[in-house]
């Protein structure tokens, strides 16, 4: 958490950031180090210490008392570039928009790479997202900061008890938003690689109720009424087709009959392969002693059924 705050306590800036610091139920220390932030810096250091309830509840505890014109996250093992956020704040005084995307770069714990990622948008410019189209390489929470203002419009709330609920961020309020503005800096410092990450595969596979959880809230928020915009379909399609190649395997070779999971999970499918955007194609090719499972259970539930009966 050192690395995380001392990333952002860079003085040309400081005196224009309101940094909100949530300890989720954690008896190791955290929240005396959370104390300390608040006493050197009182003017922009707010703790919230609050009972254990993951990641959203964060997220959801830090929206209800933020007062900055923008609201962005960073998970405590990541950091940003202190240069990037100098020249981030300065643009963000000088803009109005819903939702403002930067690059990320990732720093690979296991095998000792960097990456940053390429966007080719257009820098600095307002894109009216009723017009524009947006591409898959900035529907990542580490790209996205948002008003605070479109966030308490919409409601913004995550679903609290469970991991992945990044893809809530990315989805909803970007597919609410009106415009957006690129900044072409890198901003996000990602973490990866380390064996206790939730993207790690053995974590995924025990983790995969969660994944499945985030599935059905997308679907539910993208059958709703909310005011969205031409991006929505491309937006929810890109993110659902994520989470069906980790959570349908994760699921299927865990499987336990759950007909609400069953059923928010077919759903997906079936909507992505009616709006023709992202087909998930590739799952279909899932294999399990050379058996195309994911197949099975799609196409033939009662097969699938009997196959893994016998297995």
């Amino acid at each position: 958490m050192n690395r995380c705050v001392d990333s952002l306590i860079v003085p040309e800036v400081l005196d224009l950031l309101e940094i909100i610091i949530v300890n989720d139920g954690s008896t190791d220390g955290t929240l005396a180090i959370a104390k300390k932030y608040k006493e050197d810096f009182p003017q922009s250091v707010v703790v919230i210490d609050k009972p254990n309830g993951h990641y959203g509840s964060c997220v959801n505890a830090s929206l209800k008392v933020a007062t900055g014109k923008y609201f962005r996250i960073v998970d405590a093992d990541d950091w940003v570039d202190s240069k990037a956020l100098v020249e981030f704040v300065q643009v963000l005084e000088r803009i109005d928009v819903d939702c403002v995307c930067t690059k990320y770069t990732t720093h690979n714990f296991k095998n000792n790479t960097v990456s940053t990622e390429v966007i080719n948008m257009p820098s600095n410019a307002v894109l009216d997202l009723n017009c524009c189209t947006i591409t898959n390489e900035c529907l990542h929470m580490h790209n996205l900061t948002y008003s605070t203002s479109l966030l308490k419009s919409i409601k913004y709330k995550q679903t609290e008890g469970i991991c992945y609920t990044d893809t809530e961020y990315v989805y909803l309020p970007l597919s609410c938003s009106k415009n957006m503005v690129f900044i072409d800096v890198s901003l996000y410092q990602y973490y990866v690689g380390r064996d206790d990450q939730s993207m790690n595969w053995a974590v995924l596979q025990k983790n995969f109720p969660h994944l499945l959880k985030v599935n059905e809230r997308l679907l539910i928020d993208h059958e709703s009424e909310m005011p969205f915009n031409k991006n929505e379909n491309f937006i929810w399609s890109m993110l659902a087709n994520r989470l069906v190649v980790f959570a349908t395997p994760s699921y299927l070779l865990n499987w336990r009959s759950n007909k609400q999971m069953d059923r928010a999970l077919r759903a997906s499918f079936h909507e992505l392969q009616r709006l023709s955007i992202c087909k998930p194609s590739s799952v279909y090719k899932n294999r399990f002693h050379g058996i195309p499972y994911v197949s099975l259970w799609y196409h033939y539930p009662l097969l699938f059924r009997l196959v893994s009966f016998l297995f």
